[in-house]
């Protein structure tokens, strides 16, 4: 499965802009509140499409570097089922290789 963005809403999509401004209004933080984790949610059920029981495998591509190089990518990192990651660079080198669970 190749995944070539991170799974965000449109920001200014009058229904995210509504409830973002809500959310800013009664004193919460838009993005880690709301935009954040229903991104994660749906990184999850894409990838619930692929495996979807202990016995099934696959291999999941993100193309998106936000999951490696901002501070919330691990947010999405960690919402997957325990599997080996590897950071491969623009030119094909492994960078990392690390296992979350």
């Amino acid at each position: 499965m190749i995944i070539t963005r991170l799974p965000f809403a449109v920001p200014d999509h009058p229904l995210i802009e509504s409830r973002s401004e809500f959310i800013t209004q009664h004193g919460g933080n838009a993005f880690m509140d709301f935009t954040l984790p229903e991104a994660v949610i749906k990184l999850r059920q894409g990838v619930g499409r692929l495996i979807r029981s202990t016995s099934d495998r696959g291999i999941v591509t993100v193309l998106d570097s936000r999951i490696v190089v901002k501070r919330y990518g691990q947010l999405f990192l960690r919402s997957l089922p325990s599997c080996p990651v590897e950071v491969v660079s623009s030119t094909g080198e492994v960078e990392e290789h690390e296992q979350y669970e």
